[in-house]
């Protein structure tokens, strides 16, 4: 029916247009109509009616009569690749995207590398593309996981699921890792994880001395806080038994994103069959880190806990499956938290005057009221804004649908482009600029200087959105809250560290970061 509305819409002249508010305009009510029409008027109601009752036995097939989406020209065979290439090729795939949105409109077709897709940019056309996305959403998996998986006959967690075995395992996940209130399961391990990076860092550094391997010292923190979420209580006392595995783990996983970036403007089967060194660095990396990870899931559950595992286990995942959805877990959460927390120190560390003001806010608060902070939760809004961790969310919906005006077949890759979206002035005003109170309520309820809140959606929305947002949102306000409380954090990269794509955001070079401990006693 939605798709019916949408081609009515369409179909009205510009003289219907006048005489509806849009309230009415959606309903079609003949009665309200004639109220409101008089004359000449009347005739076009008339019109309407039986307009209305001819799309209402038209099959939504009918939706071909829209037109395609704008493609930008290319040249035979090759079509855009090469321009894609002269524009920074994978790593800045999210700038090229952006150009074409600026140049073609919100919705366009583009093939990029091996992958056709059609790209979109308006918050509107988000939400309505989660609510028809079915229940059993599909989304797109990089080509060299697929065939490594193939390879290896490895069934995997989460995200490789679909359909019927997806939705079971999902609406399990979904009563322990989506509750209201987080306390209970992830407070505690984060916050020991939080105090163990202070703890870690202090013996680091002096007084202006800059951390040395940010990257995979945050990795390394975000799989403990992973593994003391899975474990709980008895985490800490068993935490130097695995230690080694868990730095081991963090020296190896960020490759794994990096070689599957380069290896996603080939075609990967090609890459595979001729061996090219990127693939053959992306299997290492992958059977090295996988390798880990599923040692470690048999050892945890040996150790046991009242944590997050024995949750699932109690739920009835059991077995093979309990080793596949966990060490997927321990994956993405190393990666993409890690990446996540470089950038909120990053902006912190270039705003001493906003730090200042979040030491202030949460100095003396407890670890469940720091989750409650309006200004420590609007830093991670604002920096996942500026930076999102995943630049474009894919589909594939269902069935044929309009989306922005245009026909887009069942089984077509759509691209939402959430860092184009993110960044324009007419969901953000002043877009570039790091403003973690545009996220206040104001007392209307709604933000103070966000126009289109969906315009970020760093989470993604609907059935399939991200099922570890509670714990990657609680891991990171604890170990923030924890950092300034102890360090003031300078950074002190010369240039601007840019955005770059790794299959993930990831900065362009290292971030630098000065610690200066505090002297501040409290709590």
């Amino acid at each position: 029916m939605r798709t019916l509305r949408t081609s009515f819409r369409r179909a009205r002249s510009s003289s219907q247009s006048v005489l509806f508010s849009h309230s009415v305009s959606t309903s079609f009510s003949k009665k309200k109509l004639l109220a409101s029409c008089n004359g000449k008027e009347n005739e076009i109601a008339r019109k309407i009616d039986t307009c209305k009752k001819e799309y209402a036995t038209t099959a939504t097939t009918n939706t071909t009569t829209f037109p395609q989406p704008p493609e930008p020209r290319g040249l035979p065979v090759f079509g855009t690749v090469f321009q894609f290439l002269a524009a920074g090729g994978a790593k800045k795939l999210h700038e090229y995207v952006d150009r074409r949105h600026k140049e073609l409109g919100p919705i366009y077709r583009d093939r990029i590398g091996p992958v056709k897709a059609i790209f979109v940019n308006s918050p509107q056309e988000y939400r309505r593309i989660f609510r028809i996305e079915g229940q059993t959403p599909k989304h797109f998996l990089p080509e060299p996981w697929v065939l490594y998986n193939e390879m290896r006959a490895l069934r995997r967690g989460l995200l490789f699921m679909e359909g019927e075995e997806w939705l079971h395992f999902r609406r399990i996940l979904n009563k322990t890792m989506l509750l209201p209130d987080p306390v209970e399961l992830f407070v505690s391990p984060c916050q020991q994880a939080a105090e163990g990076l202070v703890e870690k860092w202090k013996r680091q550094v002096g007084d202006g001395a800059i951390l040395s391997q940010l990257e995979t010292q945050l990795y390394q923190w975000s799989i403990e806080a992973m593994l003391a979420t899975l474990m709980g209580s008895t985490w800490f006392r068993n935490k130097e038994e695995i230690a080694r595995d868990s730095e081991n783990l963090a020296r190896t996983l960020h490759k794994i994103f990096e070689y599957t970036a380069e290896l996603s403007v080939l075609p990967a089967k090609l890459a595979k069959t001729l061996k090219l060194p990127a693939w053959n660095k992306f299997v290492k990396s992958a059977d090295l880190a996988l390798g880990i990870v599923r040692m470690l899931v048999p050892k945890m559950v040996h150790l046991g806990g009242d944590g997050l595992l024995q949750r699932m286990m109690d739920e009835g995942i059991r077995d093979d499956d309990l080793v596949r959805i966990v060490t997927d877990f321990i994956i993405a959460a190393g990666d993409t938290t890690a990446f996540s927390t470089q950038w909120m120190l990053m902006l912190l560390g270039s705003n001493p005057k906003l730090q200042e003001k979040l030491f202030e806010s949460v100095k003396d608060l407890s670890s469940e009221k720091v989750l409650r902070d309006c200004l420590i939760k609007g830093i991670i809004k604002e920096a996942l804004r500026l930076y999102p961790i995943a630049p474009f969310i894919t589909r594939y919906l269902p069935e044929d649908s309009v989306i922005g005006g245009y026909f887009v077949p069942k089984g077509d890759l759509l691209l939402l482009s959430v860092h184009s979206s993110s960044r324009d002035p007419r969901n953000f005003p002043r877009p570039d600029e790091f403003d973690p109170e545009r996220w206040i309520r104001t007392t209307n309820g709604n933000y103070r200087d966000v126009i289109h809140p969906h315009a970020s959606l760093p989470f993604a929305l609907g059935v399939r959105s991200c099922v570890g947002r509670k714990l990657a949102e609680t891991q990171i306000a604890l170990a923030l809250a924890e950092l300034v409380r102890t360090f003031k954090v300078k950074c002190t990269n010369e240039d601007e560290v840019q955005l770059i794509l790794h299959l993930i955001s990831v900065p362009s070079k290292p971030i630098k970061l000065e610690l200066i401990q505090r002297n501040f006693k409290g709590r």
